[in-house]
């Protein structure tokens, strides 16, 4: 079972770690960006140079805030990206 995870909440965890949003502020800037996949699940990429180097930055800071972070492969069609849920205690 798995608790509802906010994009947002997510969001805020990797900029309370020090990781630039790449969404918010006056002007664009190289960083994370959050969306809401599912109810329970949340995907994030990195919008700039360095791609892989920052998603293991994210997958780190999120790992130590509780998250299950998985690693999505890029194919030809995609970038990488991360995905983010959270289970339920005791499982």
């Amino acid at each position: 079972m798995h608790y509802r995870v906010f994009a947002a909440e997510v969001a805020r965890t990797l900029t309370d770690h020090g990781h630039t949003n790449s969404q918010t502020g006056p002007a664009w800037s190289a960083g994370h960006r959050v969306q809401q996949a599912s109810p329970t699940t949340a995907r994030i990429w990195h919008d700039g140079p360095d791609e892989l180097a920052h998603l293991a930055q994210y997958a780190t800071a999120l790992g130590d805030a509780g998250y299950t972070v998985t690693a999505e492969r890029a194919s030809a069609r995609k970038r990488p990206s991360l995905r983010a849920t959270q289970q339920t205690k005791g499982n």
